[in-house]
């Protein structure tokens, strides 16, 4: 019995050591040991609770523009604009906020510029363990803008490029309708000439209707044309008169 007493005695004097300072022997309670707070892990954190947070940690932090930047390209358009309307417009923190958010809503060219010159314009004020991150963004951004011009241009170019095939479509059209139009009265000269030609041919072939007239004499009003019934006596025979009997 007393070997069995002696280790069930000493047990709590035991604990008790484990929870004194080697320095001072002061017993701490084990919450003090527990840290207050805990860090947040903003690879996993909430989106919906993301933009509310302002504390200086946190606004210093990569990771949670990191996590911001993803969760504004998981948004709709229609819930990134409504967030951004939520912030302040105001201090260089939230302007970023509403940028990013503003940019994840498919903004057209003329708002990418805009957000990008915000973002510019507050750079100065911004921590120096964050600019990289900012300056990545700017890149980013700008690329957009880059293809977002090229792409109008493209279109523009397209549009161009459209009008001028109609145009010259039109004027083809106009040319074969001319060179149908001078085809057609080609044809018609053509007929017109054949006409003619058989016309020539035919004349040639059938005699002309005035030639029997002209083989019995001059007409009967001209003076050198002989009656009918006048006799005409042989040359050298002469009728004598009748007084000569």
């Amino acid at each position: 019995m007393p070997r069995i007493i002696a280790p069930i005695v000493l047990t709590p004097i035991l604990l008790t050591g484990c929870t004194r300072d080697k320095g001072e022997g002061l017993y701490q309670p084990v919450e003090d040991v527990i840290p207050g707070s805990k860090v947040i892990d903003f690879r996993i954190a909430p989106c919906e609770t993301l933009w509310s947070l302002d504390d200086s940690a946190t606004l210093t932090n990569s990771l949670y523009w990191l996590r911001a930047m993803d969760c504004s390209d998981r948004m709709s358009n229609t819930q990134a604009s409504y967030q951004a309307a939520l912030i302040p417009a105001s201090g260089w923190a939230n302007i970023f906020k509403q940028s990013i958010l503003a940019a994840g809503a498919d903004p057209d060219l003329s708002q990418r510029r805009t957000l990008l010159n915000n973002v510019s314009d507050y750079r100065g004020q911004m921590p120096g363990n964050i600019r990289p991150l900012v300056q990545l963004w700017r890149e980013r951004q700008s690329l957009q803008i880059a293809f977002e011009d090229e792409k109008a241009r493209n279109s523009r170019q397209q549009t161009a490029n459209e009008t001028k095939i109609g145009e010259m479509s039109l004027q083809q059209k106009e040319l074969q309708d001319s060179l149908a139009d001078t085809r057609r009265k080609l044809e018609n000269l053509t007929d017109i000439e054949r006409q003619l030609s058989s016309r020539k041919q035919l004349q040639g072939e059938i005699p002309d209707g005035d030639a029997t007239p002209a083989a019995t004499g001059r007409s009967s009003t001209g003076s050198n044309v002989q009656a009918k019934d006048t006799y005409v006596p042989p040359k050298g025979l002469q009728l004598k008169s009748t007084g000569d009997k």
